[in-house]
């Protein structure tokens, strides 16, 4: 008998899990954190009899547990070259930031690198005797993947976090994909629709030449990963003119030099080359303040505000009416940018700042919308039974609501639940 286990990411966005047995061997596919206070965890896995560990992308939520599955294993993990970089940066980043224990030591963090064996888009590993795995391109994050487990005759596809769309940064994901019996999907978006992609990579772009033109500053709070290569894309897609200069700041500039030896991930190397070859990286605090002094854009993680540099940043630019802070992912109810947003006034590091800058919100969004998840999931061959994770509970209920409107079977899965394949 083979059975799926759903350890975490149901009904909630963070500690994604899935634990696939099938007789006396098993797989598991992500294990991710979810930032709570102390963080917290999937529940552990047997690691007797673990042939192997997946991860679909490097995003913390997917990959910030690894470290404890692989330092009790000696399973090997599997995940693109460029996942596995990414993965150990941001694990690294983590450990070092955390404000809580954590269930593995810094030098576990050694072993995503020592124990992965890389692997390819479209590339078919056996696993054990009884499974057999293959990543499809998910389009999410350069590296990002859809991993597929074939166990007992059955086919499980686990999208992770997707995005059909293509962006200056990635190609969309792979649509044609093979015949699946069982879809594990993410519904973030669920109940949101995007609009055009390029509208609001203009719309950006107006506002960037219209703050640089009054003199003033731009500060772009964004993702270390994805997002702020994203914006370095678009602004040498657009061509923003060379007086104005763009400066990079955070743990960006570590991905940057991570992206440009994986270029087979990106949807142009030579416009990456590019955006990356007129970017100012900042090393310290005086260059901060001549980035902000001599004008220009600002592109520095935290994306919503939280921490890092950007921190920082907003303290220098936030009362002068001709600098812009231009927020370009959804901000969390409760966070620093989502407070910004709603009241143009926000507490950072216990002190509450008046802001009188620009302040605008263009949403590059990373994840298919509701249009483009239903429009993926529905071209899956084999009728598969679905099975809704990765998202709010509302969403959850929605993406079901919606496929089986279509007439697929949905189901949306509790914390541990297991089910027969």
């Amino acid at each position: 008998m083979s059975q799926l286990t759903f350890l975490g990411s149901c009904r909630e966005i963070g500690r994604s899990g899935f634990f696939v047995e099938d007789r006396n061997e098993s797989v598991l596919v992500d294990y991710g954190v979810k930032f709570t206070e102390p963080p917290s965890f999937p529940d552990m896995v047997p690691t007797d009899e673990l042939q192997a560990v997946a991860l679909t992308h490097s995003h913390l939520d997917h990959s910030g547990g690894i470290p404890r599955i692989l330092s009790q294993s000696e399973a090997s993990l599997f995940c693109t070259p460029a996942t596995r970089d990414l993965s150990t940066l941001l694990l690294r980043d983590m450990y070092n930031i955390s404000r809580g224990p954590l269930p593995y030591s810094r030098k576990d963090i050694t072993l995503v690198k020592r124990q992965c064996q890389a692997t390819a888009y479209e590339e078919t590993v056996p696993l054990g005797h009884h499974f057999e795995m293959t990543l499809f391109n998910a389009g999410h994050i350069p590296g990002s993947s859809m991993v597929s487990v074939r166990v007992n005759g059955k086919r499980i596809l686990f999208t992770g976090d997707f995005n059909a769309t293509e962006s200056q940064l990635n190609p969309g994901a792979r649509k044609n994909l093979p015949k699946h019996d069982i879809v594990v999907t993410e519904s973030t978006y669920a109940r949101r629709t995007n609009p055009n992609r390029e509208e609001i990579e203009l719309a950006l772009m107006d506002s960037v030449i219209e703050t640089l033109e009054r003199g003033g500053t731009v500060l772009i709070p964004a993702f270390a990963v994805g997002r702020s290569q994203e914006i370095m894309c678009i602004l040498e897609k657009h061509g923003l003119p060379y007086k104005y200069p763009i400066y990079l700041d955070g743990l960006a500039r570590a991905v940057n030099d991570v992206l440009v030896k994986h270029p087979e991930y990106l949807q142009s190397p030579q416009a990456f080359q590019r955006a990356v070859g007129r970017t100012h990286i900042i090393n310290d605090n005086r260059d901060r303040t001549n980035a902000v002094k001599n004008g220009g854009v600002i592109i520095s993680p935290a994306g919503m505000l939280k921490g890092g540099a950007s921190h920082l940043y907003f303290k220098m630019v936030h009362d002068n009416p001709n600098n812009s802070i231009v927020l370009v992912s959804f901000q969390i109810p409760g966070t620093p940018g989502e407070e910004l947003l709603a009241k143009r006034k926000v507490t950072v590091g216990g002190r509450l700042f008046e802001v009188t800058a620009d302040v605008r919100q263009h949403h590059l969004s990373s994840h298919s919308d509701s249009r483009g998840m239903l429009d993926m999931l529905l071209k899956i061959p084999g009728e598969p039974e679905f099975y809704i994770v990765h998202g709010e509970s509302e969403s959850c209920d929605a993406l079901a609501e919606r496929l089986e409107k279509r007439k697929c079977v949905a189901h949306v899965p509790e914390i541990n639940e297991s089910i027969e394949i």
